[in-house]
């Protein structure tokens, strides 16, 4: 399928339009096995989780109910420049001497 379309956004509010096309014979979606759709959407997102709701104007009666949430990659480690110090072990912290 592919997908595109147009949003909206106040606040945290936001509308949507999005229109699909199948370019691959393959599943139906959840609509049916409509191969062209064009989705109204509405939907808030106060922070990293956002839950909208969607009809599809070729199948009235039929609401899709969905909650996206937010991943994100973690920050690249940077690489190490330089040379790491030479080990030694007489730098390691000494444990407390223990009694018999």
């Amino acid at each position: 399928m592919t997908y595109h379309g147009s949003c909206k956004v106040d606040g945290d509010r936001f509308t949507a339009t999005v229109s699909t096309k199948r370019h691959t014979d393959g599943r139906a979606t959840v609509f049916g096995i409509e191969d062209e759709l064009t989705l109204d959407i509405e939907g808030s997102c106060p922070g990293k989780i956002a839950t909208y709701t969607a009809t599809a104007q070729q199948v009235p009666g039929m609401v899709l109910h969905g909650t996206l949430i937010l991943t994100e990659q973690p920050p690249a480690v940077p690489e190490q420049t330089g040379q790491l110090p030479a080990f030694d072990p007489h730098k390691l912290p000494k444990l407390p001497k223990r009694s018999r």
